[in-house]
């Protein structure tokens, strides 16, 4: 089974780790998609979440009319 975390990407590029409430700011060393937040989501939760992460990101970056959103997959075992 794959879990997921997802990565909003701002207007200048700085990466934000969606934790299920709000954006937390990575430090952009180019390993980002490395980095566990303490919320992962299933695949079946995946749509739910990824339309709240947007939603929180148009209130941090009302500028931004194309939100980039990644989602990247965390291979575990049940």
């Amino acid at each position: 089974m794959s879990k997921y975390n997802i990565i909003y990407l701002s207007p200048t590029d700085d990466p934000y780790l969606w934790n299920g409430r709000s954006l937390d700011k990575l430090e952009h060393t180019g390993q980002e998609v490395l980095r566990f937040s303490g919320e992962t989501f299933k695949e079946d939760e995946l749509e739910e979440a990824i339309k709240a992460c947007k939603e929180a990101a148009k209130q941090l970056f009302p500028e931004d009319k194309e939100l980039e959103v990644k989602t990247i997959e965390i291979k575990v075992t049940d």
